[in-house]
């Protein structure tokens, strides 16, 4: 039988998870990420206790207890969504185009997050959301190379969103505006002169992620 400083680990670990990682989870909890990588990595060194606990579940705008209930036998917690308040601004890593396919195959945890910059969302995201520089004039004037999209692979696109898709045929991934016209759907570069301006959302499509904000380093 579990105790219950195992049942607590076990827990936190999940959360730890589907925020984003150890950097992201200490981050949320306002602990340093060294003491978090000492009460939930592979050799732990530290339990959580009762005051750490509780804080945790306030944190995550859990219920008093969340933490010692044992969910092993239960779904696990892939799709918990912690709540984020108007004045949260997560942390989110910008990711090189290259690593679209692979950031929402594995996840946040598969990959060396440590190396990668981080900025901050100005608006409410999910836990896998990551940031791209825009390379290409394919979506120009709306977006300008350079120009910074947050994108979120939870929040499911509507006609007129922009998207970021993996065309699977090719392994390409790219940045275009969602359309729907009756059963059809398609990928729209706003730029006019662009050569391919509309790329048929097919079987060799998949949508990667929604854009919901952008902006414009000016340094």
């Amino acid at each position: 039988m579990k105790t219950i400083k195992e049942i607590r680990r076990g827990n936190a670990r999940n959360l730890r998870d589907v925020t984003g990682g150890n950097s992201f989870f200490a981050e949320r909890i306002d602990r340093e990420a060294t003491q978090t990588s000492r009460i939930l990595g592979n050799n732990p060194t530290k339990n959580i206790g009762e005051d750490l606990a509780r804080h945790i579940e306030r944190c995550f705008d859990l219920p008093e207890g969340w933490l010692d209930q044992d969910r092993e036998n239960t779904e696990k917690h892939n799709s918990f969504e912690p709540v984020h308040k108007s004045n949260d601004f997560r942390s989110v890593p910008v990711i090189p185009w290259e690593k679209v396919s692979e950031w929402n195959e594995k996840g946040l945890t598969q990959m060396d997050t440590d190396k990668l910059q981080k900025l901050p969302c100005p608006i409410s995201c999910g836990p896998l959301t990551y940031v791209l520089r825009v390379v290409s004039e394919s979506m120009s004037d709306d977006y300008k190379p350079g120009e910074l999209i947050f994108v979120d692979p939870s929040v499911s696109p509507t006609s007129g969103n922009d998207v970021v898709a993996l065309l699977t045929d090719t392994g390409e991934t790219t940045f275009k505006r969602l359309i729907e016209e009756g059963n059809k759907k398609y990928l729209k570069a706003l730029n006019v002169n662009w050569p391919e301006k509309y790329i048929p959302v097919e079987d060799n499509c998949k949508i990667m992620g929604t854009v919901i904000f952008s902006g414009k380093p000016r340094l």
